[in-house]
């Protein structure tokens, strides 16, 4: 086709002025429907992180769970604020749970007490641990007085003490100076620990981001925003995470007759590898698994390789503060089955924002985390025996 000037003008050229003169129109009525930017909902972009709780729309096949494969013995719970305690009893023989440590028995007038309603009562149902008198810090002699109290207690039916977490973090002498784990003064406490053969159950630092700055790539934020005074970050407060790891190594190596049960995977369910170099190194160590399944459970490979490797060293252990049927199916769900992608608040609370997986561990290790491990150690002379020593 010729325009005029004798210039020869394709169909190419043709289309592309058709184009131009079509486009302001196209753009005078606006973009179509299906393309039109979405609406933002009202309020959304105000939406804080703390109220953020995203509901998953997996399908997913849960497992039924009735009670726990074995009969279990649980290492670590906290029994002091139970008031029906016939009805704690029946709630274990619902679930299979058969006997419960209770780490709260404080010291003297007060372990009497939990000792009568607990152990004597249900004689090998429950075990009552000790726990150290730290009002007595800084008083002359204070270590020898505080030994001297553990040995009263472990003559009045105390099987082991708890070392709770304050101890190392925020207890300190009259004059400002903090006790640290290896402190000399307490060296009469693992002697009569020694003496008696009675285990220390010891809980000394918390998960590792409560050690970590507050912000924005701290993984507990959530917690943390929620629960402030669970922060140790403050290194004019309080000392390194590292470093009191570092002091309780310090004891475990220095007293081989004792054994030491690190509490919540020994302080290190976020680095199994650094664990697994402590049991290695210590023979006198072993570990409860208590309130670490939000850990584990989001690396249940690496989590199932540990539990086999360390069958004779891992403790059942939940931290509950009753023997709540919600709260044992968890756990029961992380060691027992292949479950995918489950919520653990019921059993510790929220824990991290993430779910968890099973680890579906064989039967021998189960029988040996939920019962025979705690057994050896708990009666050593005849762990089959279901009664309390004397």
């Amino acid at each position: 086709m010729l325009a005029s000037g004798g210039r020869l003008v394709s169909r190419a050229d043709i289309a592309a002025l058709m184009l131009v003169l079509l486009m302001p129109a196209a753009c005078a009525r606006g973009p179509e429907a299906p393309f039109a930017a979405p609406s933002r909902p009202a309020g959304i972009a105000a939406l804080r992180l703390a109220d953020w709780q995203p509901v998953p729309l997996l399908a997913l096949e849960r497992t039924a769970i009735t009670h726990l494969a074995v009969p279990a013995v649980d290492v670590h719970t906290h029994l002091h604020r139970v008031v029906d305690v016939a009805a704690e009893v029946a709630r274990m023989d619902a679930f299979h749970v058969e006997t419960l440590i209770n780490l709260d028995g404080s010291s003297g007038k007060r372990l009497l007490r939990e000792l009568e309603r607990f152990d004597r009562a249900y004689p090998g149902r429950f075990l009552t641990y000790a726990n150290l008198d730290l009002a007595l810090v800084g008083a002359p002699g204070w270590g020898e007085r505080v030994a001297a109290q553990l040995a009263t207690d472990f003559d009045a039916g105390a099987k082991g003490l708890k070392i709770f977490k304050e101890l190392g973090l925020t207890v300190r002498t009259p004059d400002g100076r903090r006790v640290a784990l290896d402190s000399p003064e307490l060296e009469p406490v693992w002697r009569t620990c020694a003496r008696y053969r009675r285990p220390v159950l010891w809980h000394v630092a918390d998960p590792a981001a409560f050690f970590a700055p507050l912000d924005a790539k701290n993984e507990r934020w959530h917690e943390l925003h929620e629960f402030p005074g669970w922060s140790f970050a403050d290194r004019t407060r309080f000392p390194t995470r590292a470093r009191l790891l570092e002091e309780r190594n310090r004891v475990i190596e220095r007293h081989p007759d004792v054994t030491f049960v690190g509490a919540h995977m020994g302080s290190s369910s976020e680095d199994l590898k650094q664990l697994a170099g402590w049991l290695d190194r210590f023979p006198n160590l072993q570990v409860d698994m208590s309130a670490s399944i939000s850990e584990l459970g989001r690396q249940p490979r690496a989590a199932h390789r540990f539990f086999v490797r360390y069958q004779d060293r891992v403790l059942f252990g939940t931290d509950l503060k009753s023997a709540k049927t919600a709260g044992y199916e968890v756990y029961a769900r992380f060691l027992e089955t292949d479950d995918d992608y489950f919520d653990t608040e019921a059993a510790n609370g929220r824990q991290g924002f993430w779910r968890i997986y099973g680890m579906r561990l064989p039967a021998p290790v189960l029988q040996k985390i939920y019962r025979d491990n705690a057994r050896r150690l708990l009666w050593p002379a005849d762990p089959d025996r279901l009664a309390a020593q004397p």
